[in-house]
């Protein structure tokens, strides 16, 4: 495979969002203009710039795995089998970079709330703000007030609590490392749980 089709599969599996965003930054710090602003401002425009980004990489990210999910054998509470699986199924996450959207199959049955096994890999809380957001809301409000934790959150994330849950601290996003590495990606094992609806996972 040459390089030229390597950029091209690459690009149809998915970042098309996040390589145009970089594009953009790159353009902008390369220009003229941009070599007649003082650092103070290079460093703003590049942590909005950057925040962006971010977010289309989270959000790009998402859709590949929304893409690559199969479907698994999923049991509700009671140990029933649930057969009717659809894809598309939508969620708003708020992050520290700016809302994101997860899409995920839902495993369905009559008057029965649809279980989502994506939710639980991707370890999502019920709410809509995630353990990192909440995490830098309960730094931010031990020093002082809420207003003043709330501002602090929107200095440094551009993003606006305006939710009572952000005065509370946020649960620990669950982990068997013991270390500050990051986890790496589940590999198939025994069943599991989902942290916010009643499933059962087991592996295809």
């Amino acid at each position: 495979m040459t390089a030229a089709q390597a950029q091209v599969e690459a690009q149809v599996e998915g970042f098309t969002a996040s390589r145009e965003r970089l594009t953009t930054v790159l353009g902008l710090f390369d220009s003229a203009a941009a070599a007649a602003v003082s650092h103070a401002e290079l460093e703003v425009h590049l942590q909005v710039a950057g925040r962006e980004l971010f977010r289309r990489l989270y959000q790009d990210h998402l859709d590949l795995r929304a893409r690559r999910e199969t479907r698994v054998a999923v049991h509700d509470a009671d140990g029933a089998l649930r057969r009717r699986a659809e894809t598309g199924h939508a969620r708003a996450l708020s992050t520290v970079f700016g809302q994101v959207e997860v899409t995920r199959i839902a495993y369905r049955a009559p008057e029965r709330s649809n279980l989502h096994p994506a939710d639980a890999v991707l370890n999502l809380p019920a709410e809509r703000h995630s353990h990192g957001l909440r995490r830098l809301a309960a730094v931010e409000a031990t020093r002082g007030s809420y207003d003043d934790a709330v501002t602090g959150i929107a200095s440094a994330t551009g993003q606006r609590l305006v939710n009572a849950r952000s005065r509370r601290s946020p649960p620990e996003p669950r982990s068997t490392s013991t270390t500050s590495t990051p986890p790496a990606p589940p590999a198939p094992g025994p069943a599991r749980r989902c942290s916010c609806c009643p499933a059962t996972v087991s592996p295809s």
